[in-house]
């Protein structure tokens, strides 16, 4: 633990000085919090709190997959992780560190969020912060390891970039963090019941909009659970400290495992919700 917790501190204090990083955790999603409650919105308390979880969603996007996927991609090429490869870390301790890293300053931001859609815009609160927390926790959690799953599998930042941007597009516009699901066609809508994003966004709607308890959004928390330790286990086990030590077709094989937990509980949803 003593590891872990001096590791998640130097990677707290590089994701101020990597651009990147700073960039995909802090500026992007503060950027578009604003402009999804002060122009989609129009500053409207109701209609705030209904972009609120999209936008903490989003956050979750841009911080696990760029901020904390294409990061690693980028520190392995540049030959950053050889130094941590000469210690006796392992790489379970690794991975813990970023995530969890990644996670406080994700967390400190969507603190700021909240603060300012209650203060700023006065949305009416109807769930209680530590639902918000659980909910964005686990989210972001799950999302994050999926990252580096991805990252795992990539054997340079050029076709990283793609990967991730492909996810992102897809996570972003399935998910109903950019349009909301309910003017998406049923097909599509469906679709996206398979992906951890929608579950994020489904469960933050459900608490703001809907007054709903926590155990009434267990079976998306569940799947992002499941998501997200199997997304960690995975990492960890196809985790890669050299660039030159090349990702195999059976590598990326293993990594098709971490869809598992989302086919099972998109087909559970799209059952449950019709």
């Amino acid at each position: 633990m003593k590891a872990i917790a001096k590791l998640t501190w130097n990677s707290l204090k590089l994701s101020w000085r990597t651009p990147i990083a700073f960039f995909f955790t802090i500026v992007f999603p503060m950027g578009f919090f604003f402009l999804y409650a002060g122009i989609f919105a129009h500053g409207e308390p109701d209609a705030v709190a209904k972009v609120l979880g999209p936008v903490l969603t989003l956050m979750a996007l841009t911080s696990g997959l760029f901020g904390n996927g294409a990061t690693t991609v980028m520190m392995r090429e540049r030959g950053m992780l050889r130094p941590y490869h000469l210690t006796p870390l392992t790489a379970q301790q690794w991975i813990l560190s970023r995530l969890l890293s990644i996670y406080i300053v994700s967390l400190f931001v969507g603190a700021l969020m909240l603060a300012l859609a209650c203060l700023l815009y006065h949305m009416p609160l109807t769930t209680s912060i530590l639902n918000l927390w659980i909910v964005y926790t686990i989210g972001a959690l799950s999302i994050a390891s999926l990252g580096m799953v991805v990252a795992s599998v990539m054997n340079n930042m050029q076709e990283a970039q793609i990967v991730f941007q492909l996810l992102f597009i897809v996570f972003l516009f399935f998910s109903g963090a950019s349009v909301s699901s309910q003017s998406l066609p049923p097909f599509i809508r469906g679709l996206g019941r398979f992906l951890p994003p929608t579950l994020m966004v489904l469960s933050f709607n459900r608490l703001l909009l809907h007054r709903v308890s926590l155990w009434s959004i267990w079976p998306e928390l569940l799947g992002l659970i499941l998501t997200g330790v199997l997304s960690f286990v995975i990492g960890s086990v196809l985790f890669r400290w050299e660039k030159e030590d090349r990702a195999t077709r059976r590598d990326r094989f293993v990594a098709l495992l971490a869809l598992v937990p989302m086919i099972v509980i998109g087909i559970w949803l799209n059952w449950l919700l019709g």
